[in-house]
């Protein structure tokens, strides 16, 4: 890495350890960016699709058999397969499992990808068709195997895609076409702004959770240990699972597979489970951002020099 990017990287580690450390100790103070979170991570996709082709997104539309493959996989096998594997080994585990192994691909992927080295519209294509097809799916899923109801409001999600994903998808293709200059001014701004953004999410999230760190600390280490295990697994299979649908991928092609399985909705799966489940059963997607943002330090760590080769 570039004595730059150490300090980018130094700068994210340390912000993101403070917004976790903070929210925990101050929860009064981060629980005030709750409300926004789905504006938030409106603007940090914003922030990171302005990068994005668009004749590259639609040429993966074109041939869309890479997304059908990795969308099965993400919404159904990957959940399903978890679900019963848990459900022998920790049953009380198996509905958060479920529930975090079925979300959609995350809305900060995109910044994952353009910050550790990608294919970005592949990424931005699985937020797309993930997010189109969790709010049938994964209901059904959790009726089936755990023989609970729950649905998904439609309108609720319309509106989730409208605000966090089709609204900054449609501005960002219009900026760059009318005003490009600030398209590029954007770009230049968008890694510090999105890390911020980031933080604000982070400590609102721990915010919300703080309460077991006090009374509960072995729930929260067990949790956490759970979250970990889990994205480890999801990453491990959309490397190789890049890497078995062609042999000849770059290395781009097999990170892409990593973040679209491991970088998941985890926020979504927040909001809804406490709503239908209680506190306990989300406790683990929010958990889940502590590999999340481990996860994006140990990928730039691991892999930028091998992406800057490979695009070179």
């Amino acid at each position: 890495m570039t004595s730059d990017d150490t300090k980018v990287l130094l700068v994210l580690s340390i912000s993101i350890l403070l917004s976790t450390v903070f929210g925990i100790l101050i929860p009064s103070v981060g629980e005030l960016f709750s409300d926004y979170i789905l504006v938030i991570l409106g603007l940090l996709l914003f922030l990171n699709l302005i990068q994005l082709e668009f004749h590259d997104l639609v040429s993966t539309f074109r041939k869309p058999k890479l997304l059908l493959i990795l969308s099965i996989m993400k919404v159904i096998i990957i959940p399903v397969t978890m679900y019963v594997v848990i459900s022998q080994i920790s049953p009380k585990h198996a509905l958060p499992v479920l529930l975090l192994s079925g979300i959609s691909t995350g809305l900060g992927a995109p910044f994952v990808t353009n910050y550790v080295g990608g294919k970005l519209s592949i990424i931005v294509g699985m937020v797309i068709v993930t997010s189109l097809a969790v709010p049938f799916i994964l209901p059904m899923l959790v009726y089936v195997l755990y023989n609970t109801e729950f649905s998904i409001p439609i309108f609720d999600m319309i509106f989730l895609l409208v605000v966090s994903l089709v609204f900054p998808l449609i501005s960002s293709g219009l900026i760059k076409k009318y005003l490009p200059k600030l398209a590029t001014t954007i770009k230049k701004s968008s890694l510090p702004l999105s890390i911020i953004l980031m933080d604000m999410i982070n400590f609102a999230i721990f915010s919300n959770f703080s309460i077991y760190f006090y009374l509960e600390s072995s729930f929260v280490i067990l949790t956490t240990l759970i979250s970990i295990l889990l994205f480890v697994i999801f990453a491990i299979t959309g490397y190789f699972m890049m890497y078995f649908i062609n042999k000849d991928s770059s290395i781009r092609y097999r990170i892409s597979g990593l973040i679209v399985m491991s970088y998941v909705n985890n926020i979504l799966v927040t909001v809804f489970a406490q709503q239908f489940f209680g506190s306990q059963v989300a406790a683990l997607a929010a958990f889940y951002n502590i590999p999340y943002y481990i996860g994006i330090i140990l990928l730039k760590v691991l892999f930028s020099t091998k992406v800057r080769i490979g695009n070179s």
